[in-house]
């Protein structure tokens, strides 16, 4: 990255037809010799200027910066610009990290932050609401005593298919060739080889041999039969169940569409949402939108709050 006061330009992100261009004394770069320049120092030849950074471009002009950009997609920022909003806020592609068990401590959080994070997303399917809040606030805390601009978004649950309960408390490992009844009714205890899941429509439209995935491949099944609403499967590639893990049916090779529809916003995502506002997150994501309706909702929801 280099800055030309007397043209105001950043030129970053250079790359040739045949490989990317780091700086350096013999690197050239849309005929424009890249040079080493300490702060503060001088660029030598035409488009002299104060240079802001380590290293510097020597340009022809303001014009031929143009003209690389059109021909590779250089980007060009004022310096005016660069100086209110900095490095990391001039990146075009903004990274959001998701926050789970493994990394919520206020080190891991801030290391995130130091390799460039932008917003720090928090999956509303996981995890308590006590949780949630203290990662917010250990966030909130690193922007105000550490300078970094992370934002926070939640991203709701969604209404769609969970399994309920499956006999334990972690996870289950399914065997390939273990046959397993899949079923929305409410049964008492823990049967083995019994998934419970929380919509009783779960079934519709499904015939024998489809495949069941769970969690997008972590285990797979072949539905066998079919019995009033609930389905009779055989484990075809064996993997763990994990709490609340999501499923989906396909049909050779194409992901069945359902019959019956969910509405994109259930009870429980109201109230999360709820709780975003409350504890004044940036962002709102939703999950499994199918039309404009449940976006329009929630932002008037949010006008309706004031947040």
């Amino acid at each position: 990255m280099a800055v030309a006061t007397s043209d105001s330009i950043l030129a970053r992100s250079l790359i040739t037809d045949r490989r990317s261009t780091n700086f350096g004394l013999k690197n050239e770069v849309c005929r424009c010799k890249v040079v080493p320049c300490r702060a503060g120092g001088k660029v030598k030849g035409k488009g002299k200027g104060r240079v802001e950074v380590k290293a510097a471009v020597q340009i022809g002009g303001l014009e031929e910066v143009k003209k690389a950009k059109e021909e590779m997609g250089l980007d060009v920022v004022s310096e005016e610009e660069l100086r209110e909003k900095g490095f990391l806020g001039m990146r075009k592609t903004k990274l959001v990290c998701t926050i789970g068990p493994a990394c919520c401590s206020t080190q891991d959080l801030e290391k995130l932050a130091l390799g460039g994070m932008n917003v720090a997303r928090l999956n509303m399917c996981h995890n308590t609401r006590d949780w949630h809040r203290d990662v917010i606030k250990k966030i909130n805390q690193l922007n105000e005593e550490k300078g970094f601009c992370v934002s926070v978004m939640i991203d709701t649950e969604g209404s769609q298919i969970h399994v309920l309960d499956h006999g334990a408390p972690s996870s289950v490992k399914a065997e390939e060739g273990s046959t397993w009844l899949f079923t929305a009714q409410k049964l008492e205890g823990s049967p083995p080889f019994t998934i419970q899941a929380n919509y009783e429509g779960f079934s519709e439209g499904i015939e024998v041999g489809d495949e069941l995935v769970i969690d997008g491949g972590m285990a797979s099944f072949q539905v066998i039969e079919k019995v009033g609403n609930d389905l009779r499967c055989k484990c075809t590639d064996s993997g763990l169940f994990l709490p609340r893990a999501k499923f989906s049916f396909w049909r050779n090779g194409k992901l069945v569409a359902r019959n019956s529809e969910l509405p994109t916003l259930s009870k429980k995502d109201w109230a999360d949402i709820e709780f975003g506002v409350s504890e004044g997150v940036d962002f709102i994501a939703l999950s499994f939108v199918n039309d404009a309706d449940p976006v329009r909702q929630l932002k008037n929801y949010l006008y309706m709050r004031s947040s």
